[in-house]
């Protein structure tokens, strides 16, 4: 009488070990994808938004722009923008809630919201998307990193001289 496959093939305790490890890696691996696909977050520019919009109303967008210096209003907690792409199509923002601490001109802005049939985006979140490139205390005139440093520059007081 011949012994059954399953017990011969798994018999060895070494065997089955291995066979353990390869499930717990192949479940490790894809949870470890399906985490790192989910976290991916695209968005569009409001060049791309204009394009879209006819077809898709009422429809969730993510968004990402720079603040247009100018368009920023503030009725308590409820906030009016424009938004502006690298090619400088602009939209309007709506937004009600808790800016942001970097909120304010030539930021550049991640927004999550639903819009309107006249392109208007109704915000329900803002993330502030930091710069890549390193900026210090001086900067080219007419750049947008001299547009940021505009706000953040303050004087220095001078240090008490030693005797």
């Amino acid at each position: 009488m011949a012994t059954p496959l399953s017990s011969t093939v798994f018999s060895s305790r070494r065997t089955r070990l291995v066979l353990l490890l390869l499930v717990a890696t192949g479940a490790i691996g894809l949870l470890a994808f399906k985490a790192a696909s989910s976290s991916v977050s695209y968005y569009v520019t409001p060049e791309e938004f204009a394009q879209q919009i006819g077809s898709k109303t009422d429809a969730r967008w993510r968004v990402g722009g720079r603040v247009v210096d100018g368009t920023i209003k503030q009725d308590g907690k409820v906030v009016s923008f424009d938004i502006a792409g690298e090619h400088g199509e602009q939209m309007s923002v709506t937004y009600s809630g808790v800016l942001p601490n970097l909120f304010g001109p030539s930021a550049f802005l991640v927004i999550d919201g639903t819009s309107d049939r006249s392109g208007h985006l109704n915000a329900s979140s803002m993330v502030i998307k930091h710069e890549n490139e390193f900026i210090s205390g001086t900067a080219e005139p007419g750049t947008t990193s001299s547009d940021i440093l505009k706000g953040l520059a303050s004087p220095t007081p001078a240090a008490p001289a030693r005797p």
